[in-house]
């Protein structure tokens, strides 16, 4: 295995440097949105991620999980999770996978009663969704820049000392500061986004909702939820647009019209900008195919350097019902070749 660089996605791989208890690391940096996480689960294996920025909804079985800018989410073993139908969004993810040690062995240099200690603190976990992980970042970081620091002579001791460091921190984060409401003045202005779905508010307007002067509001809103107070509505307005479009029949324009966007183009390109389809395309994919994929199985690099795309979210945009048919029956590539577009990638974040 080997590490995976691209302009916005690294992965880290560190069997080079005799760690085979951790499987991978990785970071990604999305502009815009990318196709589902599937439904898949890792024997044995644990995974950490830390939304840093942005926004976005993970699934373990069929609990919903919606997390902002700086939550941790944990995975443990066996669980089956992915995004659903919803896509990667844009925003900022650090993930690490590591194995459960068997007793008796040695996890990143512990005793073997350390090692356990460790095994059975997050295996007790009674949640998984924590907030406060923001001081995790800089940790993640300095773990790539060490292990792409061929020349040290303790290259290894130091990605090593580094990787507890994260593990021990991120169970400090879940022993005292589980997922919570956001402070009370944001609380405010989120449920007068909810309220106001058609006529999303100005920012001076939240502020005064939030009873903050708007320089602070803004500062505190995005540290809460990790996006400025306009995006969030945004984003809002779209995930109420996705449900609309599943459950209801009414033409796009109305709908458009119902969220507050001027015009149906407006609305077309802020959709497809923040789910990476049209609204025709996702209404066509949730009618035909509302449960697309079992879940698969595997771990480390091959297994999660991209998600690979599935309806609704192909890499490049079908231009019929019929073309969504032939890509969800195992001629997607075939498709993507005809456009140009790159062959689709192995499943995972």
């Amino acid at each position: 295995m080997k590490n995976s660089t691209s302009s916005d996605r690294l992965t880290v791989d560190f069997s080079g440097i005799a760690l085979p208890e951790i499987v991978m690391a990785g970071r990604y940096d999305y502009h815009h949105a990318h196709p589902p996480l599937r439904p898949h689960m890792h024997q044995d294996i644990f995974e950490i991620c830390l939304l840093e920025r942005g926004a976005q909804s993970y699934f373990v079985g069929t609990d919903r999980y919606d997390l902002t800018g700086g939550d941790v989410f944990i995975t443990k073993p066996g669980e089956v999770h992915g995004t659903g139908e919803e896509p990667e969004n844009k925003g900022r993810l650090y993930w690490i996978e590591f194995k459960r040690i068997p007793s008796g062995q040695s996890f990143l240099g512990m005793t073997p009663q350390e090692s356990q200690v460790i095994m059975r603190r997050l295996l007790a976990l009674p949640e998984r969704h924590f907030r406060n992980g923001d001081t995790l970042a800089p940790t993640f970081e300095r773990i790539f820049s060490a292990h792409a620091d061929r020349h040290n002579p303790l290259r290894s001791a130091d990605v090593r000392n580094l990787l507890l460091r994260l593990i021990l921190d991120t169970i400090a984060i879940t022993g005292r500061k589980r997922a919570h409401p956001c402070v009370i003045g944001v609380q405010k202005a989120l449920r007068h986004i909810e309220q106001n779905p058609a006529n999303p508010p100005s920012v001076t307007r939240l502020a005064q909702v939030a009873g903050m002067s708007e320089s602070y509001f803004k500062v505190t809103f995005k540290k809460e939820t990790g996006m400025a107070p306009g995006e969030y509505a945004n984003w809002r307005r779209i995930e109420m647009a996705k449900r609309l479009l599943r459950l209801s029949a009414h033409p796009i324009t109305r709908l458009a019209m119902e969220l507050g966007f001027a015009t149906s183009q407006h609305f077309a390109t802020v959709f497809k900008r923040l789910t990476g389809v049209s609204p025709k395309v996702f209404r066509q994919c949730a009618v035909l195919y509302p449960n697309f994929q079992p879940p698969s199985s595997g771990a480390g690099p091959d297994f999660h350097p991209a998600a690979k795309p599935a309806w609704p979210f192909l890499i490049s945009e079908p231009t019929s019902v019929q073309e969504i048919e032939r890509a969800r029956i195992g001629r997607l590539p075939t498709i993507l070749h005809k456009r140009g577009a790159p062959h689709a990638a192995p499943v995972g974040h």
